[in-house]
């Protein structure tokens, strides 16, 4: 609680300081930026203030949400305005000159004209920034990791501050894999990392994380929002990018975007054939104890894992002067493939006396597959330039086909099947969602947002399963284990934000209503669940810019993490002989409280960025593990098992040390505390976690690029035990043929073969440890082709986290 009023103080103060600030005149410099072409506004580009002819900028800053900037207080000098952004013309305005104290120049609105050479070509003598700082969101530019080409959004993400992929190639932010996807403002069809796996990295232009999402965003999402902006063609006729990508783990993969832009119509039609393969070596030992009898397992061997998704999509849009439309319909089949073939032991002890010990030779296979279809329409209608507009968007999609199979087999020295089983969930999903904005400004500088959502998800199944009897060599239909189910979750949202400037301050605050209805039926007895439920979540977000280009930001946002649907089922699964779990209707949404307190500076060309944040949340829920069986079996379930804390500091720099040598540097550095009250012991239970990547990027002549960079993750702590550190380093080359339209990169993944991943559990009655060895070299080939639009801007491949294979044991 001192935490929170330490904050909201200082934040009162920086409002306070800046309307008690003296009104001087000095003179003043405003516009607005808008592009040429399309007449959107721009807020990210980089807008100079020069003193005469001076080589460096006296001041620097970057539009407002609004496309619009000001530069105040200025000094009476003559000053020279540049706006530079990659892909457009630069604008120079001269002779400025400020000699009175009343001086303004209204420079009105300022069209940039997009570059008629590609923008390749430009990037020979600028590099973008890697990431951007906005009120409400970080930018992260696509082709600033070269490793990221032949990859998808994970590989994009990996060296953004606090980002983290876990063992098993899940992405988990600032600890948590809980955050929305959207793709360019519209949700995923799927969620968390598998729906960032299904985006190639050659079609998307940027990356948003939203930390502290406004009002305007859904609640759902304990750290925010990652939304994926796709490239969009621009320039009039025919753009096509194609992508070639295998790898020494055997991944493949092809995925093409063409489009063509004439006058006021656009259609795209794009595809992607991607496997995603890993291997690792596989090493745990298990210690259960149920009443008398101790029971240890050792599994030892390979483990593999296929990511696959075969997909198309066509879309259509089409612009008049103030009104554009747009349809896109897609469909695909996509899946998780994972193997294992393990040697395995099973000692069992009564006291001190051994009762049973054998050997098997362990044969698991999983596979989760889907086929969907999905449509989307969407409006924009703009009644003015001033940025009065109304748009709206529906979304359809439904699963069909849906299969999540099982199959383990514990096979003796003679080659006989003792143990077995194999496991059916057969489902089918419907998703809805529709939406309608509406944007007011009410002056230059101030605006006013409401809206409305609706979103719906549904998915109906069943579930049975199978064993093995060794007696009659047979599988048998296990009967008190078949569940039929039902689930439908439907959000009312109503949402309004109010957003101004003045001055040197920045300010927007919002507050959003939700109202739940979720409905669970299954055929367990006493497992139907009916919830109706109203959430109020508010949002605020503030910024102050200080002298000599120093700016300060203060945000705070208040989500929920809804309970996932196997989070609730209530009937035991198996994912192998040896490994049941079981969910719990029972179980609660997470409440989390989000604060950040952001510091920015230009240093010429260089950037220095830090990050004060700290999230509390309620009930949190984990995954947990027991002894089920004396036969060595456990069983997970999910429980909300207490209120945890995260507080520290994220600082990322982008240092340009020579004219062929970037450098970005990205490190956090936070505690992290749960309180923990689920029925293991009470106790709280906290850790230092910390990570560094180190990014390199090197020019060796017009067409030749190096990456080089270095990743340490630190320790973690769970519930009832944690994971240990480990290393890596990647290496990437790209070379460019045929006037930038052919590339060719060859990336090696952990070059050194350091990655090592351990995890451990430790409690009275369960003690286990697991190691992961990912198979060593991984070695990509990616080769890409662009013309017109989308020209390659320099990306290299890097290999899709090939390094683990399954943590999830």
């Amino acid at each position: 609680m001192k935490k929170h009023m330490l904050f909201i103080l200082f934040a009162c103060f920086i409002v306070g300081s800046t309307f008690a600030r003296t009104t001087e005149k000095k003179g003043k410099i405003t516009g607005k930026v808008i592009a040429s072409d399309t007449k959107e506004i721009i807020d990210f580009a980089n807008i100079l203030l020069f003193v005469d002819e001076a080589k460096l900028p006296t001041k620097q800053t970057m539009p407002n949400q609004q496309g619009v900037f000001t530069f105040e207080a200025l000094p009476f000098q003559t000053y020279t305005l540049q706006i530079r952004l990659l892909g457009y013309e630069p604008y120079t305005k001269s002779n400025l000159i400020i000699n009175d104290i009343n001086t303004v120049f209204d420079l009105g609105t300022i069209s940039l004209k997009q570059l008629e050479i590609g923008i390749a070509e430009v990037e020979v003598v600028a590099h973008k920034k890697q990431l951007i700082y906005k009120l409400d969101k970080r930018v992260i530019d696509a082709s600033s990791n070269m490793l990221a080409a032949g990859g998808t959004a994970v590989d994009i993400l990996e060296n953004t501050p606090s980002i983290r992929v876990t063992a098993e190639g899940d992405v988990t932010f600032r600890g948590s894999a809980g955050f929305n996807v959207y793709v360019d403002g519209k949700p995923s069809i799927f969620s968390g990392t598998q729906a960032l796996e299904q985006i190639p990295s050659s079609q998307i232009a940027n990356i948003e994380i939203i930390t502290t999402p406004s009002a305007k965003y859904d609640a759902q999402g304990d750290v925010g929002i990652i939304n994926i902006i796709t490239k969009k063609q621009i320039e009039a006729g025919l753009s096509a990018i194609v992508n070639l990508t295998g790898s020494t783990a055997l991944s493949n993969g092809i995925d093409f975007l063409l489009s063509q832009n004439k006058g006021k119509s656009r259609w795209y039609i794009g595809g992607n054939y991607t496997n995603q393969l890993r291997e690792s070596n596989f090493d745990q030992r298990k210690t259960t104890v149920v009443n008398d009898t101790t029971s240890t397992s050792h599994s030892k061997g390979p483990r593999s894992s296929n990511n696959y998704n075969y997909a198309g999509k066509i879309g259509w849009e089409y612009t008049l002067p103030h009104t554009s439309f747009g349809a896109e319909f897609g469909a695909g089949y996509v899946g998780r493939k994972r193997s294992g073939n393990l040697d395995y032991t099973d000692t069992r002890l009564a006291g001190e006396t051994i009762i049973s010990e054998k050997v098997f030779n362990s044969d698991d296979d999983y596979n989760l597959h889907e086929t969907y279809e999905q449509g989307t329409l969407n409006f924009d209608h703009k009644f003015n330039d001033k940025g009065h507009a109304l748009s709206g968007m529906f979304y359809l999609k439904y699963g069909g086909n849906a299969l999540e199979y099982f199959q383990s087999d514990l096979i003796n020295k003679q080659n006989e099947r003792e143990q077995g089983h194999r496991a059916w969930e057969e489902e089918h999903r419907w998703t809805v969602r529709g939406n309608l904005d509406y944007v007011l400004p009410y002056s230059e500088t101030g605006r006013i947002e409401a809206g409305y959502q609706y979103d719906s998800y549904l998915e109906d199944g069943e579930y049975s399963m199978q064993f093995w009897n060794p007696e009659s060599k047979e599988f048998y239909w296990r009967d008190d284990i078949y569940n039929t189910f039902y689930f439908q979750r439907g959000v009312n949202s109503l949402y309004a934000l109010l957003a101004e400037s003045y001055k040197k301050f920045e300010f927007q605050v919002g507050a959003r209503g939700e109202h739940t209805h979720q409905v669970l039926r299954s055929s367990v007895k006493g497992a139907d669940r009916i919830v109706n439920r109203f959430d109020f979540y508010p949002s605020a977000h503030i910024a102050y810019n200080l002298p000599n280009e120093h700016r300060l930001m203060a945000s705070y946002s208040r989500r929920i993490t809804q309970p996932r649907l196997f989070f609730m089922e209530p009937y035991i699964t198996y994912r192998d002989f040896y490994s049941a779990e079981i969910g719990n209707p029972d179980i609660r949404p997470e409440y989390i409280n989000s604060f950040e307190l952001n510091y920015k500076k230009y240093v010429g060309e260089n950037l220095f960025m830090a990050t004060l944040f700290h999230r509390s949340r309620t009930d949190k829920i984990e995954r947990l593990r027991v002894p089920y069986q004396t036969s060595g079996v456990t069983l997970d379930s999910m429980a909300n098992v207490g209120n945890d804390y995260s507080t520290g500091i994220e600082i990322s720099t982008a240092i340009k040390a020579t004219r062929w040598w970037n450098i970005n540097i990205n490190g956090s550095l936070y505690h992290y505390k749960l309180d923990n009250n689920s029925t293991f012991d009470g106790s709280k239970t906290s850790s230092t976690n910390y990570e560094i990547s180190w990014n390199n990027g090197f020019d060796i002549g017009k067409y030749t690029r190096i990456q080089f960079d270095g990743n340490f993750i630190g320790p973690s702590v769970t519930t009832q035990g944690g994971t240990n550190a480990f290393w890596f380093a990647n290496l990437a080359v790209r070379q460019q043929l045929f006037n930038r339209k052919l590339t060719g990169t060859l990336a090696f993944r952990d070059v050194f073969g350091s990655a090592r991943y351990t995890s451990h559990i430790t409690q009275s009655n369960l003690n286990s440890i697991t190691h992961i060895k990912p198979n060593y070299p991984v070695i990509t080939l990616t080769l890409s082709y662009a013309f017109n639009n989308f020209l390659n801007k320099g990306r290299t491949a890097k290999e899709n986290y090939d390094i683990f294979e399954g943590t999830n044991h």
